[in-house]
């Protein structure tokens, strides 16, 4: 049996003051010119629509940016992408290094709660804000961690920047916390997790942790 492909047409009318369209689907016999290609001509009565070519995903006009409602993060280079990361225990492939590669897709999952995760940013710098995020697509659902922020200069000795804390993760505003503090000098950025809303894990989530100066 010969394989045929399905091409659609389109039918439109004029009902009152609306056009009305219609598509229908038919088979094609291979080797039978393609009508949308101009080499045949279109059935008595029927209008064939080609498609306009399309090489990258837009957005339609009149649809809003979402990007548009995220929490904004500070302008600047962000401290901690691409440093070395340091945590306990992840839950199967979901290692601490997923929060410092620039790929919001990618993930850090703990074993269990509470959990610490260190940042070392290679060197001494004033730091005022920390960044958590979690996967923007709405997939990743609303939810709440707990986790405070803490500060070294050696790796050893550690003083709370902000004290431990609830705070929302929602995909409507990109799954973006911003914690602000006062300015600090710091090698070493330590977030402790101490609980989690969602259902689908018993450990901490981060995406990606940004640090700014």
């Amino acid at each position: 049996m010969p394989n045929y492909k399905t091409l659609t047409v389109v039918f439109c009318s004029v009902a009152a003051v609306s056009l009305v369209c219609a598509g229908i689907a038919f088979l094609q016999k291979p080797g039978t010119p393609d009508l949308a290609e101009g080499s045949a001509p279109a059935p008595s009565g029927v209008t064939v629509v080609r498609a306009a070519d399309q090489t990258e995903v837009t957005r339609p006009d009149g649809f809003p940016d979402p990007e548009g409602n995220w929490v904004k993060l500070p302008e600047g280079i962000n401290l901690a992408e691409g440093k070395a990361v340091d945590a306990g225990e992840v839950t199967e492939v979901y290692a601490a290094s997923n929060t410092v590669d620039g790929d919001a897709t990618s993930y850090w999952e703990s074993k269990g709660l509470p959990a610490e995760i260190t940042v070392d940013l290679a060197g001494d710098y004033t730091v005022q804000t920390v960044g958590v995020r979690l996967n923007p697509a709405p997939i990743w659902e609303a939810r709440t961690q707990n986790f405070s922020i803490l500060l070294s200069t050696d790796g050893v000795n550690f003083t709370s920047a902000v004290p431990d804390e609830r705070y929302e993760f929602n995909p409507d505003t990109g799954n973006i916390v911003r914690v602000d503090f006062t300015p600090a000098a710091a090698r070493y950025v330590r977030l402790v997790f101490s609980a989690i809303s969602s259902g689908r894990s018993n450990g901490a989530q981060a995406s990606e942790i940004v640090i700014y100066g």
